[in-house]
């Protein structure tokens, strides 16, 4: 509830310690960011809306929109997780660099400018421009494929592009589902929690739907004489093309122009800078007290993600069923389970909290790795044990692609382009790390059930790299723990003020 107006002096000191340094007396969540007019990010009140528009049909009107964004997303997307499953198994020690590149790039450009463009643009132009460079990735296998002597050339600079790309996109996304999550709740006078929740779970399930569908394709090739991989990477390059264009009938979100009326103190406030905008990733990684501990919820899917589509699709698949086909077919399958469950945590997250949801995610991510350990000699295994493996990391991924962010935006509201970019360089540091982990330590004693020996004919120890995604687990759970009740504690401490004192501290400000 608002304080008296005779709050003390000293009292307004205590509340504006507890809350953000940028402004001490703001509710962040009703803001928009600095990349987005507050036309857009916030929507009216109710009172102010045309008499023959309903505040139900803007809600509604809202989630359709973002349905159609999610859609475009998802198929634009699935393209391109299908050609990162394949990479290993159709170019070699060239598709796991080429992961590797990805990965960094997708990383470098979340820390360095991603979150810059995507204020400047706005969610849906950064969601354009990310497609768009996703298309190159893409076009890089089809012409890897078509010019086999000019391979590693093609898939690294694709890479590069496509890694560029990624950090534009998810950051975008982000900024896009923060804002339109808020414009819901404030429609249906609601708790914007409640509008990240169901958001969350329509995009994750329209994100793992597609990616079931684009992955399944891949295992057209072979099974299907006339279908080959030259027509399986031309239909994923036309499919991203495609729904990169369709994206110009989502809806823009304008960008803020300068306020003439600004006063200087404003223009120079760290916020609006262009350092502060191209570098806010790194700056809150460091600065906000929360982030630092949600560091182990990206780096478990980021380190399980690599152990998946490094060493089990491109040795174990081709062990087990002696047949690298079957990768498309397990890949879409994990998709498939991840979807279903994203609708089932859903509902767990609105009975159980989101924090129930994220456990149980990381302690299935834990276990796409157990069975390594104690069963390191994959020449023996059933494919049940294979099965258990893509089931473990469709349990984890169906809650890193909706509550994770979900709960992201809860944290972090106020600076939600910043917030959803630490996502990119947390997860895909660990990933670009996986990736260079891959192929595990050498060894040189066979006699060991822990060196493995691959289709090359190299052995290889990964264990270390066993042990790294079920130590990150434990760390995401642990860390989780400590972020949501520094989350809970910031929640009792914050105290609002009268529009009139936030004038007159304004003005002290300035002064």
């Amino acid at each position: 509830m608002p304080q008296a107006r005779e709050l003390t002096t000293a009292s307004r000191r205590r509340t504006s310690r507890t809350m953000d340094p940028q402004d001490s007396h703001t509710d962040y969540s009703t803001l928009p960011s600095s990349g987005e007019s507050s036309s857009e990010t916030a929507t009216p009140p109710l009172e102010s809306l045309p008499s023959s528009v309903s505040s139900d049909d803007e809600a509604k009107r809202i989630e359709q929109n973002f349905r159609r964004m999610a859609i475009l997303f998802g198929a634009n997307h699935g393209c391109v997780v299908a050609c990162i499953s394949l990479a290993t198994a159709r170019f070699g020690s060239v598709g796991a660099w080429q992961s590797g590149i990805l990965y960094l790039f997708y990383t470098g450009s979340a820390m360095f400018g991603s979150t810059y463009f995507v204020k400047k643009l706005g969610g849906r132009d950064g969601l354009l421009t990310g497609m768009g460079l996703y298309c190159c990735y893409v076009l890089a296998f089809l012409l890897a494929t078509l010019l086999p002597e000019s391979q590693r050339t093609i898939a690294y600079i694709g890479a590069a592009i496509g890694g560029s790309g990624a950090g534009f996109l998810w950051t975008a996304q982000g900024s896009y589902f923060a804002t339109a999550a808020a414009k819901h709740a404030e429609a249906l006078n609601q708790p914007v929690e409640q509008s990240t929740n169901s958001f969350s779970s329509v995009f994750a399930f329209y994100y793992l739907a597609f990616e079931v569908l684009l992955r399944g394709i891949s295992s057209l090739s072979g099974s299907v004489k006339a279908i080959s991989w030259t027509v399986i990477f031309t239909v994923y390059f036309l499919v991203a093309v495609v729904t990169t264009i369709s994206m110009l009938w989502v809806q823009k979100f304008k960008v803020s122009t300068p306020n003439s009326n600004e006063s200087p103190t404003d223009a120079l406030s760290s916020n609006s800078t262009w350092w502060y905008k191209s570098t806010v990733t790194v700056q809150m990684l460091f600065n906000e007290p929360k982030m630092k501990y949600m560091i182990g919820l990206n780096a478990v899917f980021g380190f399980a993600n690599a152990f998946l589509n490094s060493y089990v699709n491109g040795q174990v698949v081709q062990t087990v069923f002696n047949n690298d086909n079957m990768i498309g077919i397990l890949t879409a399958g994990q998709a498939v389970l991840a979807a279903s469950l994203t609708m089932v945590f859903g509902h767990i997250g609105e009975k159980f909290g989101k924090g129930t949801v994220l456990i149980l995610g990381s302690i299935s991510f834990a276990f796409v790795a157990v069975p390594f350990v104690v069963f390191p000699t994959t020449a023996s295994w059933s494919p049940i044990f294979l099965f258990f493996v893509y089931a473990m990391q469709a349990s984890g991924r169906a809650t890193f692609e909706g509550p994770l962010k979900s709960v992201f935006a809860d944290f972090f509201p106020e600076e939600k382009e910043g917030a959803f970019a630490n996502i990119i360089l947390q997860n895909g540091s660990a990933t670009a790390l996986g990736f260079a982990l891959s192929s595990g330590y050498t060894c040189d004693h066979e006699a060991s059930r822990y060196c493995i020996r691959f289709h090359d004919g190299s052995l290889h120890n990964l264990v270390p790299f066993e042990w790294m995604v079920i130590g990150s687990a434990v760390v995401a759970i642990l860390g989780y723990l400590v972020a949501a009740s520094m989350h809970e504690e910031s929640k009792r401490n914050f105290v609002s003020l009268p529009q009139e004192d936030v004038e007159e501290e304004q003005e002290r400000n300035i002064v």
